[in-house]
C-alpha cells in the first residue's frame, strides 16, 4: 500500500507515551499511552505494561479520563497511580498487577500526586497542595465571617506583596505542595502531613531503610529572592528537618544509593547570580554538608532536546543497583544520550551511541539493562531498553506503529556551518516530501526556545507536518544552545550574534539553491518567539512570520513574568541602577526595532502564560498596527506558557493549523507577492540595524 504524507490531521491518531517504570524485579515496565479525543475535545491517559524480555503489552487501566504516575509497590505486585476518575481532583488509587478493580486511596480535598512507596510497602507518600492564607485579604475574611448567609462563590481580593506570587503552569501562589504520609491496608486511615510552611516542598523518595525522606525546596528566608533549591530530609517518625545542601544550588530530582548513605541529584548554581544553565551530577551524604560537583570535567550539561509535541517529565539520576555507577541524561550536539559515571574512578563514559532524544532513564534489577523513553527524528517517543555496559536502543513497545506504517516521514540531512567568529554551527534540514518536484520550495526556520535550549535528534510533529504540506524546515542550534559545552551556552547573545548566527545557517541552506528565497518564514516559541520578533525588526527576507509566546520588551517583561525580575539581572543588571543597564534592555527589546518591521507577523500568545505573558504579544499587536502593519494576534484561554502542553487538545491542534495557515497565505502564490506587498517604504536594509531617533 502506498503511503501517504503526515498531515496535520494526524495530530488526533498521535499517542502519547511517556513515564516509563521499571518493575523491581526488573521484567516489566509500567508506563503511560495517552491519546486525544477529537469529539469530546479531551486528553485521556491509560497506564500500559510491558514484559522486558519479549515486548508484549498489555493495557492496564481503563483510560477513560487521564491515568498517570504509576508506582511499583517494593514487591511488584501492586502499582499505585494517579487519576481523576469521576471527580476533578486526582487522587492516588492502589490496583493489583494480576488486575482487579482500582481501589481508591486518598479522599485528599486539595487532590494528591505522586505517590511514592515506603520500602516495607505499608505506606505511601503523597504531595498536596492546601490553600494558604498569605494572598487573602484579613479584612475581606473577617467581613465574609461575620456575613455567613452570603454567597460565598464569588472572586475574592489577592493580596501580593511577595516577588514571587504566580508561576507558569501552576498560576497563583495561593498554595503549596507538602509530603503527606498515608497507610495503605488500612481501611479508612486517615493521612498525615509531614511537612508545613509557606514553601513547595516536594520530588520525595524514601530512604532505602524507611527512616527518612528526601525532598526538594527553597525553605530559605530570603526565599523570594533566589531561585536556589536545597535537598532536604524529613525523619519519618519525629518529623525533624534537614537541610542537606548548602544553599547555592538550584537543586532538583534526589535519589538515594542502594545503601541509602548518598544521595545523587542534579544541580546547577543559583541562576539569580549565573544566567545561564549548567546543570551537573551531584552527591550529598546523609549527613549532608558535603555536596560535590561529579561532571564538572565532562562540559556537558543535564538537559534534553526541546520536543514540539510532548513535554516528558524529567527523572532522577539511576544508580546501578551495586552502587557503583550513575545513569544519567546529558545534551551532546543535538542528541540527549545516556552517560554512566563511576563513583570510584569518577571517569564518564557514553552508553547509548544513537542519534536520540533520551528523555528519562532507569536501572533495572540485575544492573545490566537500562530502561527509558526515547525518540528519533523518525520514530515517536517509545520505551527502550539499552544494555548498561554499552550500545544501540531497541524500542520494545511501538505504540504508534499503525500511523507510522500508513505515513512518509522526512528523515533530516544534517547541515554545519560557520557562524561569527568562526564557530562551527549545527543544525538540520528537513525537506519537503517529493522535494524533487517541488524545487524551489519554501523553508521555514524553527527557533528554540531558552536561550539554553536545543533542537536534533528527536521526532517533530510540526516539521513532519509541514514536510507533508510541500515545506522545508530548518532547525538551528545557535550559540547559547546546550550540549556544546559551557562556553557555547554562556555565549548566548538575545539579539546579537545568536541572530548573526542564524542568519548564517539560512544563508547556508540558500546557497545549496533548493530553497526560494523570496518564500521564507521563522517561527519559535518563547526565546524562539522572542527572536521570531527579533528577525523580523532587522531584515525583510522572510515573508512571513510567527511568533509563540515570545517576548517583544525586556524592562516590562522584568516586572511581569513570573522569573524576569530575578533572571535577567545577571545579564543586564536591574534597569533603572544605572544608564547602561537601561541602554542594555532597549538595546536588546525588539519592540525597539519596530519601525522596522514589514513581515506579516502572528501572534500566538496564551492567556495563562506567566512566564512570557500575553502583554508582550499585546505590545507588538498595537505597536504594528498603529503603523498599519499586516499583524494578527490569537489568544488562547486556559494556556499557559507550552501550549501544546498545557491546552484543551483542540487548541494544541490549532497552535499548527494557525500557523501553517498563516505560512499558506504568505508563502504560496506568486513567489514575491507578499514580500512585495508587506514591504513598506524604508523598511529595514537586509543585514542592518535601525533603532528609533530617541
Amino acid at each position: 500500500m502506498a503511503k501517504r504524507p503526515l498531515t496535520l490531521e494526524d495530530f488526533w491518531s498521535l499517542k502519547l507515551v511517556s513515564e516509563p517504570q521499571v518493575s523491581p524485579d526488573g521484567a516489566s515496565v509500567a508506563y503511560v499511552v495517552g491519546g486525544y479525543d477529537e469529539t469530546h475535545n479531551t486528553l485521556h491517559s491509560a497506564i500500559w505494561l510491558a514484559a522486558l524480555p519479549d515486548g508484549q503489552t498489555r493495557q492496564f487501566t481503563s483510560g477513560e479520563t487521564q491515568d498517570m504516575q504509576p508506582a511499583w509497590s517494593p514487591d511488584g505486585k501492586r502499582l499505585a497511580f494517579v487519576s481523576a476518575r469521576h471527580e476533578s481532583k486526582p487522587q492516588i488509587f492502589v490496583m493489583d498487577v494480576s488486575g482487579g478493580e482500582a481501589r481508591r486511596l486518598t479522599t485528599a480535598p486539595d487532590g494528591a500526586t505522586s505517590p511514592v512507596w515506603s520500602p516495607d510497602g505499608k505506606r505511601l507518600c503523597y504531595s498536596s497542595g492546601p490553600e494558604t492564607d498569605e494572598q487573602q485579604i484579613p479584612q475581606e475574611v473577617d467581613w465574609l465571617k461575620a456575613h455567613a448567609d452570603l454567597e460565598k462563590s464569588a472572586p475574592r481580593l489577592r493580596l501580593q506583596r511577595a516577588l514571587q506570587t504566580r508561576f507558569d503552569g501552576r498560576g497563583f501562589l495561593d498554595r503549596r505542595s507538602h509530603l503527606f504520609l498515608i497507610a495503605v491496608d488500612e481501611p479508612g486511615a486517615e493521612p498525615r502531613q509531614l511537612t508545613t510552611g509557606n514553601y513547595d516542598d516536594g520530588q520525595a523518595v524514601w530512604s532505602p531503610d524507611g527512616a527518612l525522606i528526601a525532598f526538594v525546596a527553597n525553605r530559605q528566608k530570603d526565599a523570594e529572592h533566589t531561585f536556589a533549591a536545597d535537598i532536604w530530609t524529613v525523619d519519618v517518625e519525629s518529623g525533624e528537618l534537614k537541610r542537606l545542601t548548602d544553599g547555592s544550588l538550584s537543586a532538583s530530582f534526589p535519589a538515594w544509593s542502594p545503601n541509602g548513605q548518598t544521595l545523587a541529584f542534579y544541580a546547577d548554581l543559583d541562576m539569580t547570580r549565573h544566567p545561564y544553565y549548567d546543570t551537573q551530577v551531584w552527591i550529598v551524604s546523609r549527613a549532608g554538608g558535603d555536596q560535590r560537583n561529579l561532571t564538572a570535567s565532562l562540559d556537558r550539561g543535564w538537559g534534553g532536546i526541546q520536543p514540539d509535541y510532548l513535554f516528558p517529565d524529567p527523572a532522577a539520576p539511576a544508580w546501578a543497583p551495586d552502587g557503583k555507577s550513575l545513569y544519567f541524561t546529558v545534551g551532546d550536539q543535538g542528541s540527549s544520550v545516556i552517560f554512566a559515571l563511576s563513583l570510584e574512578s569518577g571517569e564518564t563514559r557514553r552508553v547509548s551511541n544513537d542519534a536520540v532524544d533520551v528523555a528519562r532513564v532507569s536501572c533495572a534489577a540485575d544492573g545490566k539493562t537500562l530502561v527509558c523513553l526515547a525518540a528519533t527524528a523518525t520514530q515517536p517517543y517509545e520505551v527502550c531498553v539499552v544494555p548498561a555496559s554499552g550500545g544501540s536502543l531497541r524500542f520494545i513497545t511501538e505504540t504508534n506503529r499503525a500511523l507510522l506504517e500508513e505515513v512518509t516521514l522526512a528523515a533530516p540531512e544534517r547541515i554545519s556551518f560557520t557562524g561569527p567568529d568562526d564557530w562551527e554551527i549545527e543544525g538540520w534540514l528537513y525537506k519537503p516530501n517529493d522535494a524533487e518536484r517541488r524545487r524551489p520550495y519554501p523553508l521555514i526556520l524553527h527557533v528554540h526556545g531558552g536561550p539554553n535550549g536545543s533542537w536534533g535528534h528527536s521526532f517533530f510533529f510540526q516539521a513532519q507536518a509541514l514536510a507533508g504540506a510541500g515545506y522545508a524546515s530548518l532547525y538551528l542550534n545557535p550559540r547559547g544552545s546546550n550540549g556544546y559545552g559551557v562556553q557555547f551556552a554562556r555565549a548566548a547573545d538575545w539579539g546579537k550574534k545568536d541572530y548573526l548566527d542564524l542568519m548564517a545557517g539560512v544563508d547556508a541552506v540558500l546557497a545549496g539553491g533548493e530553497v526560494d528565497p523570496a518564500r521564507l518564514g521563522v517561527t519559535g516559541i518563547s526565546y524562539g518567539g522572542y527572536m521570531t520578533n527579533w528577525i523580523v525588526g532587522h531584515t525583510t527576507r522572510f515573508a512571513a512570520a510567527v511568533s509563540v509566546n515570545g517576548i517583544s520588551n525586556l524592562t516590562s517583561f522584568y516586572g511581569v513574568s513570573d522569573i524576569g525580575a530575578l533572571w535577567f539581572p545577571p545579564k543586564f543588571g536591574d534597569f533603572w541602577a544605572s544608564e547602561e543597564s537601561w541602554r542594555l534592555y532597549r538595546e536588546h527589546s525588539p519592540i525597539t526595532y519596530v519601525a522596522n518591521i514589514a513581515t506579516p507577523l502572528l501572534l500566538l500568545q496564551a492567556e495563562n502564560d506567566y512566564r512570557c505573558p500575553i502583554e508582550q504579544g499585546e505590545q507588538m499587536l498595537s505597536a504594528l498596527r498603529v503603523r498599519r502593519q499586516t499583524v494578527e494576534l490569537i489568544r488562547f484561554p486556559g494556556a499557559s506558557h507550552i501550549i501544546a502542553a498545557s491546552a484543551a487538545p483542540l487548541h494544541r491542534y490549532f497552535q499548527w493549523k494557525l500557523t501553517l495557515d498563516w505560512f499558506e497565505r504568505y508563502l504560496k502564490g506568486e513567489q514575491s507577492k507578499a514580500a512585495e506587498e508587506a514591504a513598506p517604504v524604508g523598511a529595514a536594509v537586509e543585514g542592518t540595524v535601525q533603532a528609533p531617533h530617541e
